[in-house]
């Protein structure tokens, strides 16, 4: 991958639909432009679409390509940051695959997976946050997956980080300004200034954690939920699963083992995507390919965010399983007693059901809050790597808080903020020669001119 490059790619999906967006983008956007249509390029107006023909060869006219929309976006007002062009076409692929091939002959290559989004971070369009923030909402599964990826985007999260960071960048400058009195007699202020720092460095650890904690959050209710539906052979597994999916996924009889494999469903509730997974009965067999699908019963009930243990006759005798009460042990639990309408013995149970007749509200219910989903909480970060990176700066300022109580050495305190700040600029895709950039204009921004 190369930035400098000029680059083209379909910017739909790969069908035949009624029309197609392709994009090219890069500094011999306008040469290569210029190849393949009869306008002059000089006259062109950034930003205003035009209708005209395309062809193989502009010069010689005798095969056209398409006869279509595009519009010409201007450098560095433009997505990527580069001269760009967008090309809305019939939705033929192959329109779109001549096309292609013109743009190729002409100079430019086929991009790869999210380079337009690469350009225009090189080019200072958006940060990395941003970037990331763009493909959530691409692969956003639900209206809540959706709502979150669309926070990520509002900007927030990068000013959290800058405002963070302007703050240590703050306590740098306040301590390097005291250096000197560390070795002197005057210690009263020297001292007055470490317990500040250090007090205002616990508060920023409680703000980040809890920004950690709604981040954590986030990142469940974007990817979905794992519901596990656990219990013995032939409680109503099945069929409550039909009855939460609202069809027929699982196969329903008054056979023992029926289910001898994994059966999965969706549901959008709430706007939240729930996976939920049928497993099998488990009990001791000698059926080899049964025992099989028990273990497999075993590994779906411990990767699960929820565990609907079943029963139609109470919870004595699953209780026994010594292997499934190792793996429920700090799982989030519902015991739900099934067939409610014949099943009497649901003292035990945390709600009683008939899975072919009841409202299913009061269940769900208790499954939002089981998993602390009843409450949304908006957090303006989402994935896996920021996650991690709120965690390190969050020990790392930790770390430079323990400093001050047992060190009292302002280079030692210094230091570690400085790693806080590099993990900062690491997380918006930022170099650690900008952490140093940083630290300069924050301290020697405040020389007189001419010092």
């Amino acid at each position: 991958m190369l930035v400098f490059d000029t680059i083209c790619a379909l910017a739909t999906p790969p069908y035949k639909s009624a029309l197609a967006t392709i994009r090219l983008s890069g500094p011999k956007t306008l040469e290569i432009l210029s190849h393949i249509i009869k306008k002059d390029i000089k006259t062109l107006i950034p930003n205003r679409a035009y209708f005209g023909r395309v062809y193989k060869d502009s010069k010689n006219p005798i095969y056209m390509i398409d006869e279509l929309v595009y519009i010409f976006y201007k450098g560095p007002k433009s997505y990527t940051g580069f001269d760009s062009v967008e090309f809305s076409t019939h939705g033929s692929m192959i329109i779109v695959n001549e096309l292609l091939d013109a743009l190729v002959h002409y100079g430019a290559r086929r991009a790869e997976r999210g380079e337009f989004s690469c350009q225009a971070y090189y080019n200072g369009k958006m940060d990395l946050l941003k970037a990331e923030g763009i493909n959530d909402l691409i692969n956003a599964n639900s209206k809540r997956a959706k709502t979150i990826a669309t926070q990520t985007l509002s900007g927030k999260n990068t000013d959290m980080v800058v405002s963070l960071k302007t703050k240590l960048l703050d306590y740098i400058s306040q301590l390097e300004y005291f250096v000197e009195d560390q070795y002197s007699d005057e210690k009263d202020d020297y001292d007055e200034e470490l317990d500040k720092v250090s007090s205002s460095l616990e508060d920023d650890i409680k703000d980040l954690n809890l920004v950690i904690e709604k981040t954590k959050r986030a990142n469940q209710e974007y990817q979905g939920v794992n519901i596990a539906i656990a219990g013995e052979p032939n409680v109503g597994k099945s069929t409550l699963l039909n009855a939460l999916v609202g069809e027929d996924k699982a196969i329903v009889s008054p056979i023992p083992g029926t289910t001898r494999d994994v059966v999965e469903g969706e549901k959008e509730i709430n706007g939240l995507l729930f996976r939920f997974k049928d497993t099998a009965g488990l009990r001791k067999t000698t059926d080899l390919v049964e025992s099989l699908g028990i273990e497999r019963s075993y590994k779906t009930i411990k990767d699960s965010d929820l565990v609907l243990l079943t029963s139609d006759n109470g919870f004595d005798d699953i209780d026994k399983d010594t292997e499934l009460q190792e793996i429920l042990k700090g799982k989030p639990l519902i015991k739900v007693a099934t067939k409610k309408d014949i099943n009497h013995n649901t003292k035990e149970a945390d709600i009683a059901i008939c899975s072919l007749k009841d409202d299913l509200t009061p269940l769900i219910s208790l499954m939002l809050n089981k998993l602390n989903l009843d409450k949304k909480e908006e957090s303006n970060f989402l994935g896996t790597r920021e996650e991690e990176f709120l965690e390190n700066i969050s020990n790392q300022l930790e770390v430079a808080r323990q400093a001050i109580s047992d060190t009292h050495q302002i280079d030692i305190v210094s230091d570690n903020i400085r790693v806080a700040i590099n993990l900062l600029n690491d997380l918006m895709g930022n170099s650690e020669s900008k952490t140093m950039e940083d630290i300069y204009n924050t301290l020697f921004s405040k020389f007189c001119l001419g010092k």
